[in-house]
């Protein structure tokens, strides 16, 4: 019981040694509902994609992301935040910038000019927002990984 912090370490009446007794007492208390809730969630079932896909939407909509469809760009898509479940039905987080910069630098890598202003700007943003992402997601206490190539993170599930 040396981690019980108790409230008077040298008591020297009978009202400190009871408040001395009743901090243990508080502590044995809490030691006992950490095993009981510990136990109970040893019996959860595993969180289901779908629900782990609306906590994580949740959570970027709480920090103030713009959560985009993952749908193709139009002009009437600005871009942001895009969650959705792959096909093997893992939750997959990514960004995706406004349709103008994406169609711009797409347009100017097809002519053969990847070192155009364009296609730097994107490459700069979608780099920036990829770390930025994952940091969110991990003040979120998600665990992620990368995909096997490009931009976004997979998210494993929350600590």
């Amino acid at each position: 019981m040396a981690s019980i912090q108790y409230p008077f370490p040298d008591p020297q009446n009978e009202h400190e040694r009871a408040a001395n007794r009743q901090a243990a007492d508080d502590y044995q208390r809490q030691e006992e509902e950490a095993a009981t809730l510990l136990n109970l969630a040893g019996e959860l079932p595993p969180i289901t994609p779908e629900l782990l896909l609306k906590q994580v939407q949740l959570d970027l909509a709480n920090s103030g992301l713009h959560i985009a469809s993952p749908e193709p760009l139009t002009d009437a898509h600005q871009g942001g935040v895009v969650v959705y479940l792959n096909d093997d039905s893992q939750v997959v987080v990514d960004w995706l910038p406004h349709s103008r910069l994406d169609r711009e630098a797409l347009d100017t890598v097809e002519a053969g000019r990847a070192d155009n202003q364009a296609v730097v700007h994107y490459d700069v943003v979608r780099s920036a927002m990829d770390t930025a992402l994952g940091t969110v997601l991990n003040g979120f206490r998600y665990t992620t990984r990368r995909p096997l190539f490009g931009f976004g993170h997979i998210v494993e599930g929350a600590q």
